[in-house]
C-alpha cells in the first residue's frame, strides 16, 4: 500500500490543517498511512505518493520552482479548493496537466474546471467521527450565529437582520478575504467547534450570487448539533428543507430563525434529524475511497531515486521587532478640558460612583441627538451615567429639553470651550465619574443589550483596555467587525466608536487627542496610540450598535 504525504504552503489556508487530519483519519480507516509536510516535497520513495493541498497558493508563496519534476508530479494528487484565479491561462492550465490526478472540494470548482476540459475528481465532504462533536442535550447559550468570509452581499444581508439578531444573543465572525484569494471555509480552528457546540442556530448567506449550498460550512454545523437556516440552495441533497435545515429568502434568515429559537420542541427535532441524515446518508469514507483510489493507482507511476522535488523556498528575512516597533509618542498628563457644567438631573446626585459613563457629544441635528438618547434609555443595563458636552448653544438647549424630559435618568450637560470634538469629549470625561466610558456620539445609538455585553466582554478580558462591538450602518453595511489583531495587520480607519473604553487608560493617554480629520480620524488615532503603548481592544462579536453616516459627515 502506497504512503501519503500531504503537501500544504508554509503560508496555508487557516482551514487546512484540519482538512488534512480529517483525510488522514479516514484514510487510515483504509489502511493508507500518511505524513504532512510543510513548505516542501519529502525524499521520493516507490512507495510514496503525494496529495498537493490548494496548489495555487503553493506556488504562489514558493514559486514555481518549488514544484518538483515531472516524474514526482505524476505521482502527486492536486487538491484544489477552488479553480484556480487564472486556470484559462495556458501557464495554469500546463500546471494541473502534469498532476498524477485533480481533487476539488466542491461542485463550483467542479464545474468550472470542466467547461474548462480539465478533468477533476469530487472529494466532497461528508460524516466523519473525526469531526462529530454532537450532543443532544449540550445547554447552547449562543442563539444565533454566522460564520464565514466578509463580502459586500454578506454584509448588506446582516445589516439588514442587525435590529433582530441584537435581541438575541448572537456570534457573526466576519473573516476577511486575503490577497485575492477566498479564505476557507471554516474558520477559526479549534475555537470555531466550541462556538458551534453551543449555538442553537447557524445562519448560511451566500458570498455572492451564487446558490450552491456551502457544504463545508452547513456539515461543520450539524456534526456540531447546530441547525442551519440557509438562503435559497441548490445541491441541498440529501438534506431535505424542512426537515434537515430550514430555507428562506435572505431577508427572512432572521425572522425564520427567531421563529425556530421560539419553538423548542422543532427546533431539536430538526437537530437529531439532520445529524441522523449526516451520519447515515453522507459518509466522508465513500469521497475519500475514491481518493484512496487515485493514490493507490499513482504509486504504479514509475519513481527514480533522483528525481527532482523543486528548489526549496527561500527563507524570508525576519524583521527587526525592535525597529519595526512603533515610538510610543509622549503623551501629556491627564488635564480636564476647560468646562462648566450647566445642568443636570434630580437624579444625578442620587447616584454615585455608576459602572459605565456614556460620554456624548452634542452637535449635529438635534434629532440625531435625541435619538442617540433615546437608544440609551432603552438599555437593558441601568448602572450607568450620561454626560453630555457641546459648544452649539443650540444643540445644548435640546439636550438640556430631552434632560428635562427625563429626570430619572442620572445625566449631567457641559459646555466645551469650543467645536473641537475631542476637547468636547475631553470635557465629558472630566466629569465622568464611572470606570468604563461609552463612548457615544449623535448620530449613534446602541441596541438595548449593548452595554450588557459589552461590559460583559471586558470583564472577559482584564487585560484589554477597551470593548466594541459590530455596527450596523445605514441598514447597508457593517462595520467593525475585525478583530483587534487583524485591525492591527490594516490599521484600518473602520474600527469606530461606540467603545466602551476603560477611563483610567484614556487619561493615562491625555485625554482624546486631537479631532483635526473629523470622527474617524479622531477614533482612528485613540486605537493607535493604545496599540502604540501594546494594549489591545477586545471584539464582542454582536451587532450591537448602529450610525448613520449622514449624520457624521
Amino acid at each position: 500500500m502506497p504512503e501519503a504525504a500531504f503537501v500544504l504552503s508554509a503560508d496555508h489556508d487557516p482551514s487546512l490543517p484540519e482538512l488534512v487530519e480529517t483525510l488522514r483519519y479516514e484514510l487510515e480507516l483504509q489502511a493508507i498511512p500518511s505524513t504532512v509536510h510543510l513548505g516542501h516535497f519529502p525524499e521520493a520513495r516507490p512507495d510514496r505518493v503525494y496529495v498537493l493541498l490548494d496548489p495555487w497558493a503553493y506556488v504562489a508563496g514558493a514559486g514555481r520552482d518549488a514544484l518538483p519534476g515531472d516524474e514526482v508530479l505524476r505521482r502527486t494528487v492536486f487538491l484544489a479548493l477552488e479553480a484556480a484565479p487564472r486556470a484559462a491561462d495556458a501557464e495554469h492550465r500546463a500546471m494541473l496537466d502534469r498532476a498524477g490526478a485533480v481533487f476539488v472540494l466542491d461542485q463550483r470548482a467542479h464545474l468550472a474546471l470542466e467547461r474548462l476540459e480539465i478533468p477533476s475528481r469530487m472529494l466532497r465532504p461528508g460524516y466523519s467521527a473525526s469531526q462529530d462533536r454532537f450532543d443532544a442535550d449540550r445547554p447552547r447559550p449562543v442563539d444565533i450565529a454566522f460564520v464565514g468570509a466578509h463580502t459586500d452581499r454578506r454584509g448588506r444581508y446582516l445589516a439588514r437582520a442587525a435590529p433582530v439578531l441584537a435581541r438575541h444573543r448572537c456570534v457573526v465572525h466576519l473573516a476577511d478575504r486575503d490577497s485575492g484569494r477566498v479564505a476557507g471555509a471554516t474558520f477559526l480552528g479549534d475555537e470555531r467547534w466550541a462556538l458551534l457546540s453551543q449555538t442553537k442556530v447557524v445562519i448560511n448567506l451566500h458570498c455572492g450570487e451564487q446558490t450552491l449550498l456551502e457544504w463545508r460550512r452547513t456539515l461543520d454545523a450539524i456534526h456540531a448539533g447546530a441547525v442551519v437556516v440557509t438562503e435559497h440552495s441548490h445541491g441541498i441533497a440529501p438534506l431535505t428543507p424542512g426537515e434537515h435545515l430550514l430555507v428562506s429568502s435572505p431577508d427572512a434568515l432572521p425572522f425564520v430563525a427567531e421563529s425556530l429559537l421560539r419553538d423548542p420542541p422543532r427546533l431539536a427535532r430538526i437537530r437529531e434529524a439532520a445529524y441522523e441524515r449526516l451520519r447515515n446518508w453522507i459518509p466522508y469514507a465513500l469521497p475519500v475511497s475514491v481518493l484512496r483510489a487515485a493514490l493507490v493507482e499513482l504509486v504504479g507511476e514509475p519513481i527514480s531515486p533522483g528525481a527532482s522535488l523543486g528548489s526549496p523556498p527561500a527563507a524570508r528575512p525576519v524583521a527587526d521587532r525592535q525597529a519595526a516597533t512603533t515610538t510610543v509618542e509622549r503623551e501629556a498628563a491627564w488635564r480636564p478640558a476647560d468646562h462648566e457644567v450647566v445642568a443636570q438631573t434630580p437624579s444625578w446626585e442620587g447616584s454615585s460612583g455608576p459602572a459605565v459613563t456614556i460620554v456624548t457629544a452634542a452637535a449635529g441635528e438635534p434629532s440625531d441627538l435625541v435619538a442617540t438618547l433615546r437608544s440609551v434609555t432603552a438599555s437593558r443595563f441601568a448602572d450607568f451615567e450620561l454626560v453630555i458636552a457641546g459648544s452649539d448653544p443650540l444643540a445644548l438647549e435640546h439636550a438640556r429639553s430631552w434632560m428635562d424630559a427625563h429626570p430619572l435618568v442620572p445625566a449631567r450637560l457641559v459646555r466645551a470651550p469650543g467645536p473641537d470634538l475631542a476637547g468636547i469629549r475631553d470635557a465629558a470625561l472630566a466629569r465622568a465619574r464611572g470606570g468604563l466610558c461609552l463612548i457615544l456620539d449623535a448620530g449613534q445609538a446602541i441596541y438595548p443589550r449593548a452595554l450588557e455585553a459589552l461590559t460583559a466582554g471586558l470583564r472577559s478580558a482584564p487585560d484589554a483596555a477597551f470593548a466594541y462591538s459590530i455596527q450596523e450602518v445605514d441598514g447597508r453595511s457593517l462595520a467593525s467587525y475585525r478583530r483587534w489583531e487583524t485591525w492591527l495587520a490594516h490599521r484600518s480607519d473602520d474600527l469606530r466608536a461606540p467603545a466602551l473604553v476603560r477611563a483610567d487608560r484614556l487619561r493615562a493617554l491625555g485625554g482624546f487627542g486631537t479631532s483635526q480629520n473629523g470622527h474617524r480620524g479622531l477614533d482612528h488615532h485613540l486605537w493607535s496610540r493604545m496599540a502604540d503603548r501594546g494594549w489591545r481592544g477586545v471584539l464582542v462579536p454582536e451587532p450591537l450598535a448602529r450610525r448613520s453616516t449622514a449624520a457624521q459627515s
